[in-house]
């Protein structure tokens, strides 16, 4: 009797080994988002910002014209997507894809920080007001994400605006009406 032994292989498809992180990175810095993938075989992996379908590498090729944008490769299975000195405009969703015959996406999210910085022709500068009368002062600040303004008095007390008989709020915006300047609103805000 004659016996004979096949063996076969079976492919394993591609698959993602971890989800992309999301990142937060300053703006200037370098973004670096990671694409881990198991039994990649003869298959391609390619970086894609989600927003607008944009390729930005194929394999180990960046395809972008943007020269900040770059690729690096572990040569075992994680693909690196580099984008250097951020801007704003980074913002957003980016995807790494499998080139199956189903096509295999994992996405990562990058946010672009934004230090808070004050916008000194949209804020009163100092002002004198005599006492009875009314101020008000105003401060604008860009930023990502929105900063949040607190008014304070020059001692660090926060400044209490009383909204009824017994409420209370804190000023948290970028306009402070102060009504009826008296003693007890010293010291100076």
């Amino acid at each position: 009797m004659y016996e004979e032994w096949s063996t076969v292989h079976l492919l394993e498809e591609p698959d993602f080994a971890v989800p992309i992180n999301n990142l937060t990175v300053p703006v200037g810095r370098e973004a670096i988002l990671s694409c881990t993938v198991n039994n990649l075989g003869k298959y391609k992996v390619a970086w894609v910002r989600s927003e607008d379908q944009t390729i930005l590498s194929l394999h180990t090729k960046v395809v972008t014209h943007n020269s900040r944008i770059g690729v690096t490769h572990d040569n075992m299975s994680t693909w690196q997507l580099r984008i250097r000195q951020l801007k704003e405009s980074d913002r957003g969703c980016y995807m790494c894809q499998i080139n199956t015959a189903v096509m295999k996406i994992a996405e990562g999210c990058l946010d672009v920080y934004v230090p808070p910085d004050i916008i000194n022709e949209d804020t009163s500068g100092d002002l004198s007001v005599s006492e009875g009368d009314n101020a008000t002062l105003w401060c604008k600040a860009t930023g990502h994400p929105t900063p949040r303004i607190v008014w304070k008095r020059e001692d660090g007390q926060s400044i209490v605006l009383r909204k009824g008989p017994r409420e209370y709020a804190k000023a948290r915006n970028f306009g402070l009406k102060l009504s009826i300047i008296g003693n007890q609103n010293n010291p100076e805000h």
